[in-house]
């Protein structure tokens, strides 16, 4: 069986070299490694402090990670906060920008990780001197702390979507915190009547929506490399733990019907690795049936995941249900995956709707991910 990189190159060999020395971690409270290696910037354009790469730069660094089951908010904090602070005005967006490459702000989204992110818990209600937030936002990532965070509402009276840049002193405690399945940190925040001056929305109308679904886009993209990438160490693994194993004096490798199943467990993984390549050759010439494909991406891998997931599990027997064992934890990394940004009955649904909600940012798909334009506001 051949597990060939995703997204070879530097990027990759120093993620791989991170997540091989913090494995055992799994604990950042007291550091900000996201923002130490330089990863934070990876989208950001040169002219604004970054380093103007693309996604599949970043691609390369959540492969790395996926590979050893190490868990940072690199999607959230180094895809999704930047393209959605490309939305606000070309002054403002370089500023928060620049200060997020130099390390002075760190910026996060505050929207739940179970959630398309134009799929708006929070309403915003305008008032003389600035909006009112009102809204419960359920499953955020919190593993790393963050000095600002961005939030995005709706509109009272006109329907319209925007984008809020919030200090996370006025953000109040989250109303409850925990463990997520694949072992991220996170939590549930509930905004009461939260006044924000009115410069704190960054963007609305159009634009909002837009930058809404142009993170969103990426988000699935990057989700579905990390489900790829865990998938294929996840059946490297199996395949040694076959090898080395022994029952009734022979490994379990001989035995027809694991060998049959590991053989299944790989043409599954194939097939989810040619849908997520197409799916960035699409997102890359930025093909007018983008969203439609990530959707229909999303429900495949989602299945595929599962089914290899418990059977990697059913083939590690009594190891498989034990954290130590990283086979476990990938195992748990690829479940939890059908749930990020909409699981796929939520996809599916929307595939199968008379008319697609999305289907007009579908008709002049942008890049913004891929690289963040200069011309762009």
């Amino acid at each position: 069986m051949s597990f060939t990189p995703l997204f070879p190159g530097m990027l990759l060999d120093a993620a791989d070299r991170f997540a091989q020395d913090h494995a055992a971690t799994q604990n950042f409270t007291d550091a900000d490694p996201i923002r130490e290696m330089g990863w934070a910037c990876t989208v950001v354009p040169e002219e604004s402090g970054g380093v103007g790469g693309t996604l599949a730069d970043l691609g390369s660094v959540v492969e790395g990670l996926a590979t050893h089951g190490l868990h940072l908010p690199v999607v959230e904090t180094c895809a999704v906060a930047p393209i959605l602070l490309q939305a606000a005005a070309p002054e403002t967006a370089a500023r928060w920008l620049e200060a997020v490459c130099e390390g002075s702000a760190k910026i996060a989204p505050l929207t739940a990780l179970s959630a398309s992110l134009d799929d708006i818990a929070v309403q915003a209600k305008q008032l003389d001197i600035g909006y009112e937030l009102t809204g419960a936002v359920q499953g955020v990532d919190v593993s790393l702390e963050a000095t600002h965070y961005l939030v995005p509402a709706v509109l009272q009276g006109t329907g319209e979507a925007a984008i809020f840049l919030v200090d996370r002193e006025r953000i109040p405690a989250p109303a409850t915190s925990y463990r997520t399945m694949e072992g991220r940190r996170g939590a549930d925040f509930r905004l009461e009547q939260l006044t924000v001056p009115a410069l704190a929305c960054m963007a609305r109308g159009a634009e909002a929506q837009r930058a809404l679904v142009q993170a969103d886009n990426a988000a699935l993209l990057l989700t579905a490399a990390d489900t790829v990438a865990a998938l294929a160490a996840l059946i490297q693994q199996t395949v040694d733990h076959l090898k080395e194993r022994r029952q009734f004096g022979v490994t379990l490798s001989s035995f027809q019907v694991l060998r049959h199943r590991t053989a299944d467990m790989y043409v599954r993984y194939l097939g989810a690795k040619g849908l997520l390549m197409h799916a960035f050759r699409e997102y890359e010439s930025g093909a007018a049936g983008l969203r439609r494909t990530l959707r229909l991406m999303k429900v495949a891998l989602a299945d595929s995941a599962r089914a290899c997931a418990e059977s990697a599990i059913q083939m590690h027997g009594g190891m498989g249900v034990s954290e130590e064992v990283l086979a476990t934890r990938l195992a748990q990394r690829l479940l939890a995956s059908e749930f990020r940004y909409g699981d796929r009955l939520t996809h599916a649904a929307r595939l199968l709707a008379p008319q697609d909600p999305d289907a007009p940012a579908d008709e002049s798909p942008t890049r913004a991910a891929t690289h963040l334009s200069r011309s762009s506001p």
